[in-house]
């Protein structure tokens, strides 16, 4: 008794509520009157319940002189507060992811190490559901369980490097294929469903590396340009057999400059 009371409080009756439908269930028709002294209970108390009850549909009125009240069929009944609680999770998940997105502050970590960059690269890899693009100068076979599970998900996955970083099949590898001997890594860029990205560096050691994780869109946006900029260059030059720039498109900026220097 005690355990079908407390699931009748889970479906929203309330103590007296709850008092009321189980005192008329399986009996004929009772009045206000003998309800409030069958559970002992004040009558003003009783016919406020009973209007509640009444207007959720839990009882219903039998049309007399003195009205009398009897309990709604607990199949019905069940049935009515199924299909309400459905209909209310279904409005409140819209609700709560509305107000998540309108309430969403834009992330932007900071961190430091190799180590932390590449498990950090593991979580948003785990969680991918669509589309993973990487850009990358050290051996990525780091990543060939994650890689391997994404595969199986249906999850796309697009990699750029200058180097020999990978060779896994079902993985789009895109490389100009310079050998990684004797090299020292020096990135990871990596952007998951175009939803998150992250970008680290390090200049001579793990400890030196620094990165940040970023779900601003303006940040996802140019990194994931990046990578694919990085990939129509590669395929117009495996297309035309040169490069498609010359002096007469440069900017001569200070990074042409650096990468001019970067690369002799």
């Amino acid at each position: 008794m005690r355990k079908l009371e407390d699931n009748l409080k889970s479906l929203g009756f309330s103590s007296l509520e709850t008092e009321i439908y189980l005192a008329l269930l399986g009996t004929e028709p009772m009045s206000a009157y003998q309800l409030a002294k069958k559970i002992n209970i004040a009558r003003p108390s009783i016919y406020q319940a009973l209007e509640h009850m009444l207007s959720k549909g839990m009882v219903a009125q039998v049309p007399e002189k003195t009205p009398l009240y009897v309990p709604e069929r607990p199949e019905i009944l069940l049935g009515k507060l199924k299909m309400q609680m459905t209909d209310s999770l279904e409005e409140s998940g819209k609700q709560l992811q509305e107000y998540e997105q309108n309430r969403r502050v834009e992330k932007y970590l900071v961190f430091r190490g190799y180590e932390t960059a590449i498990c950090k690269a593991k979580e948003f890899l785990k969680n991918a559901e669509k589309e993973v693009y990487v850009n990358a100068d050290f051996q990525l076979d780091i990543f060939s369980e994650e890689f391997s599970k994404l595969r199986n998900r249906g999850v796309r996955i697009l990699v750029f490097s200058f180097y020999d970083v990978l060779k896994e099949e079902k993985v789009e590898v895109f490389s100009h294929h310079r050998s990684l001997k004797g090299h020292m890594p020096s990135r990871l860029m990596l952007v998951v469903d175009d939803k998150i990205a992250l970008t680290a560096d390090g200049s001579g050691s793990e400890q030196e590396w620094t990165g940040t994780v970023s779900s601003n869109s303006l940040t996802v946006r140019i990194l994931t340009e990046h990578i694919h900029h990085d990939i129509y260059l590669l395929k117009l030059r495996e297309r035309y057999g040169k490069e498609i720039y010359d002096e007469d498109i440069k900017l001569h900026t200070m990074f042409e400059q650096q990468k001019k220097e970067e690369m002799a």
